[in-house]
C-alpha cells in the first residue's frame, strides 16, 4: 500500500469580510457557511486556520537540507571530524609499537637463553681434563680460544676442593665463596652472587672437579641495540632448581612481556620489562601509525557517506524537478462489489512518470519522506484526484476515491482540514473522498487523531482503517476513531489460496468483529473468484484486487468501466 499524504501551505486569514477594492461599499462574504456546497457539513472550526489562499507548488519553496545539498562538502567535514576524533582517542600508537617491539625482543631473548644454556652445557662437557689444559699461571689459552670461538659462552673456569685453578682470561670474574648454590642434579648445578647481579654460572662436577662457565646471554647486553641505555629491566624465574634472577630497578617499570624458556628438566620464565624511556622513543612512528589509522576509518566513513547523500541528493533533486513538470499523479485500483460487479470506488496510489517510464513506489516514497517532498507530492496528488472525480463523473454518486494517509500526516500536520477546504474550493461533496489510515505506523496520539479526524467525518469523508490487524493499532482505533470501515489485509485473504493456512481463523474472526461491530468491510490483494466466492458468502462484499483489475491511470479507469459493464450485465446501475 503506498500512502499518500498531503500537506497545504496556507495563509490564515483573520477577517470574515473583505471590502471590494474601489467600492468600500461593496464586500465579500468569507463566512464558511456562506461557501459550503450544498449537503457539506463542517463542524465548528475545522476550518477557521485553514479557510485562506492556498500556495501553488510551484511557488513553494523548498526545504533545504545541508546533508543532500552539499554531499560534497558534508563528506569533507564529516572526514575531518573523523579523522580528529579517531586521532585523539587512538592518542599515540607508541605504547602498542612499544609493545611489539618488547614482545619480539622478549622472544628472541629466551630463545637466545634456551641456545644459550644448551650451547654453554655441551661446550663444558666437550671440555678435556685438567691436565690437558695448560695452566701454568692460573689462565689456559685454550680455555680462553674455545670461550672466544663459541658465541654461547663469556667465561671459562675450572675450580677444584673451592679454589680456582684455572680460567679462560685473566679478567675477574671468578665465583666467590659466598655463591648461592643451587643444584640441578647431582652433575648439574646453578650458582650466584650478590656482588655480581645478572651473573649466572653453570657448572659441572667430575670428582672433585668443577667446570665452570658464563653463557653469553645471561647478561642481557642488548641495551645498545635499542639506543636505550638503562631503560631496560630483567628477570628470570628458574624451577627445578628454584631461584630468581633480577636485574634493574623494577618500580619505573611502565610495560613488561614474558616468555618460556624450558631446557631439559629446567623449566625458566623471562621477563623484560621497559622503563618510560623505551616508549618515548617510538613517539614519532607512533604518531605516525595512529594518523595513519586514523586517515584509514576517515575516508572510508567519508567516502561511504558521499555515496549515500550522492544517491539520496540525486533521487531528491529528481523529484523537485518531477514535482515542477507534474509528474506525480494517481493511479486508481477499482473496488467491486462481488455480488453483482457494480464498481462502488476506486483507491488512489501514488506513481511517478518520469521520462516515459514509471518508477516504482519502493524506489521515490522513502526518499520524499526523508528529504520533506511527501507534502507537495500529495498536494499533487490530492489535486489530480478531485479533478479526476470529475472527469469520471463520479461528483455527487455513491462512488468515492480513497487517500492514504499515515499517522503522523493525521496527527501532526494539517492534513485534513487541508483536504475538507479543497472539497469545499472544488464543490465536491464529502461523500465521494474517504481516508485510509494505515495500521502499519502508530497513531501516537489517539485524542488529537480523534478530533482531526471527527473534521473528516463530519464533512461525510469516510474514514478507513487500512491493512487492518497486521499494524501497531490492533482494534483499539475502532473504539477511539470516527471509523466506518476496515480493509482486510492481503496477507490474511492468502489464506483462502491454502486449505488448513494457520491464519484462515484470523481472517474469520476480522469479519466477525466488523460485522459484530458494525463496520463495513473491503477485501485487499483478492486474486482469484473462488477467494471472491468464498468473501461473499462470508458477508465481504467490497472487493479489491488483481481479479478484476491492476491499478491503472484515469483514462484507462473510464475505458475498463465501460468494458466491465458490458461484461457485466447484471450489474446494479443505481449504485452509481
Amino acid at each position: 500500500m503506498i500512502p499518500v499524504f498531503e500537506r497545504s501551505l496556507i495563509v490564515e486569514s483573520s477577517v470574515r469580510t473583505m471590502p471590494l477594492l474601489g467600492n468600500p461599499g461593496t464586500a465579500f462574504d468569507l463566512r464558511p457557511e456562506r461557501l459550503l456546497p450544498s449537503g457539506l457539513k463542517v463542524r465548528r472550526g475545522c476550518l477557521d486556520p485553514v479557510f485562506s489562499v492556498q500556495r501553488s507548488i510551484g511557488s513553494r519553496p523548498m526545504r533545504r537540507l545541508s546533508a543532500t545539498d552539499m554531499p560534497a562538502t558534508l563528506a569533507a567535514s564529516t572526514c575531518v571530524l573523523v579523522f580528529a576524533m579517531c586521532f585523539f582517542s587512538l592518542g599515540s600508537m607508541t605504547r602498542y609499537l612499544a609493545s611489539r617491539a618488547l614482545k619480539r625482543q622478549t622472544n628472541v631473548l629466551a630463545r637466545g637463553l634456551r641456545e644459550a644454556v644448551t650451547g654453554t652445557r655441551h661446550e663444558l662437557e666437550q671440555l678435556p681434563p685438567i691436565e690437558a689444559l695448560n695452566c701454568p699461571n692460573g689462565t689456559s689459552d685454550v680455555l680462553a680460544q674455545r670461550a672466544f670461538d663459541n658465541p654461547y659462552v663469556r667465561w671459562i673456569g675450572i675450580r677444584q676442593a673451592g679454589e680456582m685453578i684455572c680460567r679462560s682470561g685473566v679478567v675477574n670474574r671468578d665465583p666467590g665463596p659466598s655463591a648461592d648454590v643451587h643444584p640441578i642434579d647431582d652433575v648439574w648445578s646453578v650458582e650466584l652472587m650478590d656482588d655480581k647481579p645478572g651473573v649466572v654460572y653453570l657448572i659441572q662436577r667430575r670428582g672433585n672437579v668443577e667446570y665452570i662457565a658464563i653463557p653469553e646471554t645471561m647478561l642481557f647486553d642488548f641495551e645498545s641495540s635499542i639506543d636505550c641505555p638503562q631503560c631496560v629491566t630483567y628477570q628470570v624465574d628458574v624451577t627445578q632448581p628454584d631461584f630468581q634472577v633480577k636485574l634493574g630497578d623494577w618500580n619505573r617499570v611502565v610495560l613488561h612481556q614474558t616468555e618460556e624458556a624450558i631446557v631439559g628438566r629446567t623449566r625458566a620464565k623471562l621477563t623484560v620489562g621497559v622503563l618510560q624511556r623505551y616508549i618515548d622513543q617510538l613517539q614519532f612512528e607512533g604518531r605516525i601509525l595512529a594518523a595513519g589509522m586514523s586517515a584509514i576509518v576517515a575516508l572510508t566513513l567519508s567516502f561511504m557517506l558521499y555515496g549515500l547523500l550522492m544517491r539520496q541528493t540525486s533521487v531528491a533533486s529528481l523529484m523537485r524537478q518531477g514535482l515542477r513538470q507534474n509528474e506525480f499523479l494517481p493511479y486508481y485500483q477499482p473496488i467491486v462489489d462481488g455480488r453483482d460487479g457494480s464498481v462502488l470506488g476506486a483507491e488512489a496510489v501514488a506513481r511517478w512518470y518520469r521520462r516515459g517510464k514509471m518508477v516504482p513506489p519502493g524506489q521515490f516514497v522513502p526518499f520524499a519522506e526523508e528529504n520533506g517532498l511527501i507534502g507537495p507530492i500529495t498536494e499533487q496528488i490530492v489535486k489530480k484526484v478531485l479533478t479526476d472525480l470529475k472527469d469520471l463523473g463520479w461528483v455527487g454518486t455513491n462512488r468515492y476515491i480513497s487517500i492514504n494517509a499515515e499517522p503522523d500526516q493525521v496527527v501532526k500536520t494539517d492534513f485534513c482540514q487541508s483536504l475538507v477546504k479543497q472539497l469545499i474550493d472544488s464543490g465536491i461533496p464529502g461523500r465521494n473522498i474517504a481516508v485510509e489510515i494505515t495500521e502499519r505506523r502508530q497513531l501516537t496520539n489517539l485524542a488529537e487523531a480523534r478530533s482531526r479526524l471527527l473534521c473528516l467525518a463530519d464533512a461525510g469523508i469516510d474514514i478507513k482503517i487500512d491493512d487492518a490487524g497486521t499494524g501497531f493499532g490492533g482494534f483499539s482505533y475502532v473504539q477511539e476513531l470516527p471509523v466506518s470501515t476496515l480493509k482486510i489485509d492481503k496477507m490474511f485473504v492468502d489464506t483462502l489460496r491454502t486449505e488448513g493456512d494457520a491464519k484462515r481463523p484470523v481472517l474469520d474472526a476480522i469479519i466477525h468483529f466488523a460485522r459484530a461491530s458494525g463496520l463495513s468491510t473491503i477485501a485487499e490483494g483478492v486474486e482469484t473468484n473462488e477467494q471472491v466466492d468464498y468473501l461473499v458468502k462470508a458477508g465481504v462484499h467490497a472487493i479489491q484486487g488483481y481479479v478484476y483489475s491492476r491499478p491503472m491511470s484515469a483514462e484507462k479507469l473510464v475505458s475498463w468501466m465501460k468494458e466491465h459493464e458490458m461484461e457485466t450485465p447484471g450489474m446494479i446501475i443505481g449504485s452509481r
